[in-house]
């Protein structure tokens, strides 16, 4: 199937590629088809696409890439939208508003969106904790933190369900 993008035109895509937000993202909530577009040159971000909307697209980021502290503690009730849920499936990214001025780059660390690998469902949810804010900016002046290791402690996670 072919869909029309503002940013990348035309490509081609099938449909067992969609992820569906049945509840849509916040303040675009009759969205609910969405294509992951990873420009696979070496850039960190990745791009959300609507599949219905060719305007509308949002730039992802990896949290631990820039905020290696960062866990969002999330009750596995509150995940409905995603079942049945396996954890291991599960991939946590943010929103990212990219300016022309590198030192307003920010990632929005409050409403993290959750994505079910294994039946291609996501979510948009918003954490109750005020470490988080919804405007985290990157560089603030400083030079970038580089991702974390894993080092001893196993697999690093973004993402701890309750």
């Amino acid at each position: 199937m072919k869909i029309d993008t503002l940013r990348f035109g035309e490509i081609d895509v099938s449909e067992d590629q969609f992820f569906t937000f049945p509840m849509g993202i916040l303040g675009f909530a009759q969205l609910k088809r969405f294509l992951i577009i990873d420009r696979g040159d070496g850039h960190p971000f990745k791009w959300l696409q609507s599949v219905d909307e060719p305007s509308t697209a949002f730039v992802l980021g990896d949290p631990l890439s820039f905020s290696p502290g960062y866990l969002a503690e999330i009750k596995r009730a509150d995940l409905s939208a995603l079942e049945p849920i396996e954890e291991r499936e599960l991939v946590l990214s943010v929103i990212m508003t990219i300016t022309p001025d590198p030192q307003d780059i920010s990632a929005n660390l409050c409403a993290p969106l959750i994505f079910n690998l294994a039946n291609r469902r996501g979510m948009q949810y918003v954490l109750n904790d005020k470490r988080y804010p919804v405007r985290h900016l990157l560089f603030q002046g400083a030079t970038p933190v580089a991702p974390p290791t894993s080092g001893d402690q196993g697999e690093l996670r973004s993402l701890a369900l309750r």
